[in-house]
């Protein structure tokens, strides 16, 4: 499995391009699999993703994912249960315990943001440049915790 690190730069996002990321995952996900489609994406992302998810409950993982999501947004807008949901995640990834390298966040957040493109009608330049600053700060969180 590889190992390089991958840097995420420290995020600057406000409130409101935390408030316009909720409103956008909301209307993503109002109709059609959005998460089906996202693992779709993320599953055939790199060739070290889908072995990690072998023995995955997807009916569960599904809604890890959903909860994943609303904490990164959360996180973004400084609310204490949106940080205290990512220092679990961050736990319960490190190498020590499931061992997500952080280069597969990258792979991760393209999925998302794919997934995102096809799934909001409203969705536009901008917008992206804040869903980008906004998962780039959750993910930036939790792969720092890697080696602790």
């Amino acid at each position: 499995m590889k190992t390089r690190q991958i840097a995420y730069p420290a995020t600057e996002c406000s409130v409101k391009d935390a408030e316009e990321v909720l409103l956008s995952f909301g209307r993503a996900t109002l109709k059609g699999d959005f998460v089906g489609r996202f693992y779709d994406i993320f599953l055939e992302s790199e060739p070290a993703v889908k072995p990690l998810f072998k023995d995955t409950d997807f009916v569960k993982q599904k809604d890890l994912l959903k909860q994943g999501i609303s904490l990164i947004i959360l996180h973004a807008k400084g609310s204490f249960v949106g940080t205290s949901g990512l220092i679990r995640i961050k736990d319960t990834h490190k190498k020590s315990k499931m061992g997500i390298p952080p280069y597969l966040y990258g792979y991760w957040k393209t999925s998302l943001i794919q997934t995102v493109t096809e799934f909001d009608k409203d969705i536009t330049s901008n917008l992206l440049s804040q869903w980008h600053k906004v998962i780039d700060k959750g993910v930036k969180f939790i792969a720092d915790g890697y080696d602790l």
